[in-house]
């Protein structure tokens, strides 16, 4: 069965500026690349053009059939390489128990002319009632070349979101009650370039969430009504204020196969400026990537955490730092634990399968991939209690077990301007749940 959840990722707003980073160093080298390339062409045939000059005159340099036009030897210069699309289309189509049949379509554009703007569009919808929009604009140029600015809107709608209730539990793969979950938000964040490789990024967003019975499927009941002293139990607003540090030294954007990329970020939802809740958000998140032997093997490890500081019951559970979906846990279902914070840890094999041009528009690299995934969240017992508004005896018992899952898949790329993610996760709550999503885990 396929999946294509929209995770509300913390550092997503970092993700895609990075990703706009990486693109613009991978696009400049390549351009100084075709300089260095020109500049040996136009050498050799200034070479050339002497060549028979000094075969008339009698010279030992000599060189058989130069001409300007047909360098020495006879060989001929090979074509320009066309220049690749920096845009890309793909669509999304598949099926899961909860949603039913589901598709969407996928657009990005790395150059959108006079300012060089990226566009991000996702859509996706579903049978049974799941919704999400997406718009992404990017100015890697604002205003400075050392300026980035990012503008975000998006809208998610789920009426049947599934709570498996907190901590670290063993409720899966059967979830305590659904919801449905409804989100609007928007995002501007401006970016300073303090080198080729660090950036700092200050950012505000408007988080409005709603929670409400939703479509109860047979014998689950409503999470409103199961926990109705839930802190967040009818969503609310935030407001969040954040601060973030870059660093990125790869080279390519859409298969990376060497380098660091490492996000440090917190995040202020103070009192006042409308929100509901109060609450600091600590994120920390790396990952490496090394090549085997040949840059047809990559091997990249990668870890991440998070840490909310809040007094009792002032952060909605649905903030809560989660584990399980696409990007962290394959093989548990989305929000499958929610916590304090958490730690998790990622290490995925990738070989390059095959590479080939589409019409001379995207260069298509398709790659194999097998990961291992490790984590869990962290909160205590006491902590649960009270955000359920239940006493400790009626919660689901927790316990310190670390969460393990693994699987394989495939990466695609059209040329600098789009990867496709296909992974296929194993866990001892579920076999072989699948995700379609775009851009790579680390």
């Amino acid at each position: 069965m396929a999946a294509a959840h929209a995770e509300q990722d913390p550092i997503a707003t970092e993700r895609s500026l990075i990703d706009v980073i990486q693109a613009g160093r991978a696009e400049k080298a390549k351009a100084q690349g075709g300089e260095e390339k020109a500049e040996r062409e136009k050498a050799e045939g200034e070479k050339a053009e002497e060549a028979p000059k000094k075969a008339e005159e009698g010279t030992p340099e000599k060189v058989e059939g130069a001409t300007p036009e047909k360098p020495a030897g006879g060989a001929q210069q090979p074509p320009a390489a066309e220049p690749q699309k920096s845009w890309a289309i793909l669509p999304q189509i598949g099926y899961t128990p909860e949603k039913g049949p589901n598709g969407g379509i996928k657009f990005k554009d790395r150059d959108i002319s006079p300012l060089h703007l990226t566009l991000d569009l996702a859509a996706s919808a579903a049978l049974r009632g799941q919704f999400h929009l997406d718009t992404i604009l990017i100015s890697p140029s604002f205003f400075s070349d050392r300026l980035l600015m990012l503008a975000e809107g998006e809208y998610y709608a789920d009426p049947t979101k599934e709570f498996f209730g907190l901590g670290n539990n063993n409720v899966g793969p059967d979830e305590l009650s659904t919801n449905r979950y409804e989100r609007f938000y928007g995002t501007l964040a401006l970016g300073l370039r303090l080198s080729r490789r660090f950036a700092v990024v200050a950012s505000g967003a408007y988080n409005q969430v709603q929670i409400s019975h939703g479509h109860l499927e047979d014998d689950v009941p409503s999470t409103a009504s199961l926990f109705p002293d839930l802190v967040g139990i009818h969503g609310g607003k935030t407001n969040p204020l954040s601060l973030s540090v870059l660093f990125n030294d790869r080279q390519e954007a859409a298969r990376p196969t060497r380098g660091w990329s490492i996000i440090a970020k917190a995040t202020w939802v103070p009192n006042g400026l409308g929100n509901d809740f109060h609450y600091t958000r600590y994120t920390l998140d790396g990952s490496y990537l090394y090549p085997l032997i040949w840059r047809r093997q990559v091997l990249g490890l990668h870890l991440g955490g998070q840490y909310i500081d809040t007094k009792r019951r002032r952060a909605p559970f649905y903030e809560f730092s989660s584990l399980g979906g696409s990007r962290d846990l394959r093989g548990y279902f989305e929000d499958r634990f929610l916590g304090t914070s958490n730690v998790v840890t990622n290490l995925e094999y990738r070989l390059k399968l095959l590479d080939f041009s589409f019409f001379k528009i995207w260069d298509i690299q398709i790659d194999g991939v097998v990961f291992g995934d490790a984590g869990r969240v962290f909160i205590g017992d006491e902590d649960i209690a009270v955000d359920l508004g239940q006493p400790v005896a009626t919660i689901p018992p927790t316990n310190n077990d670390f969460r393990y899952s693994y699987g394989g898949g495939t990466r695609i790329a059209l040329g600098e301007a789009l990867v496709a993610r296909i992974d296929v996760g194993f866990s001892d709550e579920e076999k072989g749940l699948v995700y379609l999503v775009f851009g790579h885990t680390f």
